[in-house]
């Protein structure tokens, strides 16, 4: 319990220090959710940032959401996941059935998600990819690339709010 206050004490402490809750979109995140569902063939890809109860989304590709309750997301499950997470039947798991998104539109059947990891390895949100059909599990080489995307992201995410740093010291 007290290790799980701990990391979410961090978690928020790192949210609130990248400065990128409720801020517009940027092409630059966009770039990272359109590759995402390419990839792998996908019509929804996201990049969301966890913080306190909510999941917030800095970019969307083929749904359009700004916002969620943690507790209603998939990502909230890959977050502190060395691997991340993959489901290819949430109908089936006890923990999403009853998802929102699962049991209504856009009826989600699969969900693969890499954490955002910041800082001294701060899971902050994920990069995630959804399909409305059932699929196999992603290749290695998917998985790798995917993986791969939110370390970018994740990179993206700290420069951004470096530069904020640099220019609100200016």
């Amino acid at each position: 319990m007290l290790k799980s206050l701990f990391r979410e004490r961090r978690r928020s402490h790192a949210v609130h220090a990248l400065g990128i809750m409720g801020s517009p979109r940027e092409p630059g995140f966009d770039r990272f959710v359109s590759a995402a569902a390419h990839a792998f063939d996908a019509p929804i890809a996201l990049l969301s940032l966890i913080h306190a109860d909510r999941q917030w989304f800095k970019a969307t590709h083929g749904m359009d959401i700004d916002c969620n309750s943690r507790q209603g997301s998939f990502c909230n499950f890959a977050l502190d996941q060395a691997d991340g997470l993959e489901v290819c039947d949430p109908c089936g798991d006890s923990r999403f059935a009853t998802l929102r998104f699962v049991a209504g539109a856009p009826h989600i059947r699969y969900y693969i998600g890499a954490p955002l990891r910041v800082g001294a390895g701060v899971d902050v949100g994920a990069l995630c990819v959804i399909d409305v059909r059932r699929r196999d599990p992603a290749s290695v080489d998917q998985k790798a690339y995917l993986a791969a995307l939110a370390r970018q992201a994740s990179a993206a995410l700290e420069a951004r709010a470096d530069l904020l740093d640099m220019r609100g010291s200016a």
